[in-house]
């Protein structure tokens, strides 16, 4: 019920820039790793969403196929796109064409009510030798290890499970995968990092302090914006994006 009437993705339509060039550049890391086993450009993105994914997928020569829980963001993903959507639970689905080279499932496994089975039905739905492309919060990242319970990523009943890069592998090597690729993001601007230390250190809304604290705590957020980036490339950021291919066997 918490994802079927849509509602819950109009904060992240509101990004629609940054979704746009996630995806595109989403896109090109897949359509590289694709070459060396040279796999079909055929894909299904799980928890598609608005289809801004599937979007750039197309348009980049892919044969792009979608799930999603909910029939008003599945329609509003069709309208724009003319995408190919099936909708319903994903881990109760018969997904035609399955199964696929490539299967996606972005800021997705988080929300599993049960991680482990709807991990176990993303591989079902991947070929052998094919990518499994995925992205999650990273539990033990420096944002989630420096603000601990104030780390943003923390918001049940939306966040219901959080990994490490090793929880994540360890889950992939029961269901026969291995890791291919591994990068860190943490989509932090000026604004995100005001709003992370307002929960850091007053453990409030940024929108409940008084002017002066919020110009105070934005001053050193935006004197702050290059940190992400070198956490990022260290591996420790918010959020991780992990590649594993199954194996023939």
């Amino acid at each position: 019920m918490f994802y079927r009437d849509g509602s819950f993705y109009d904060s992240a339509e509101r990004q629609e820039t940054r979704l746009q060039v996630e995806a595109a550049q989403r896109v090109g890391l897949l359509s590289e790793l694709c070459k060396q086993p040279d796999l079909p450009m055929r894909l299904l993105d799980v928890g598609c969403a608005s289809g801004y994914f599937l979007a750039a997928a197309e348009e980049a020569g892919w044969d792009a196929h979608g799930v999603e829980r909910s029939e008003y963001v599945a329609n509003r993903a069709r309208d724009r796109y003319r995408a190919r959507i099936h909708v319903g639970v994903f881990e109760k689905l018969i997904v035609p064409g399955a199964p696929f080279p490539v299967v996606t499932a972005w800021e997705v496994l988080e929300h599993a009510i049960d991680s482990v089975v709807f991990f176990r039905a993303l591989v079902c739905n991947l070929a052998p030798g094919g990518l499994l492309a995925i992205s999650t919060p990273l539990s033990d990242g420096v944002p989630a290890r420096v603000m601990g319970r104030q780390f943003p990523m923390l918001t049940p009943p939306e966040h219901l499970s959080l990994f490490s890069r090793k929880s994540l592998n360890l889950l992939a090597a029961k269901n026969n995968l291995r890791e291919l690729h591994f990068s860190s993001f943490s989509n932090l601007d000026g604004q995100s990092l005001s709003s992370g230390l307002s929960r850091l250190f007053f453990n409030q809304n940024i929108a409940s302090l008084g002017n002066v604290t919020r110009v105070l705590l934005g001053t050193v957020a935006y004197g702050l914006v290059w940190m992400p980036r070198i956490i990022d490339r260290l591996g420790m950021g918010s959020e991780m994006l992990v590649v594993f291919q199954k194996n023939h066997q």
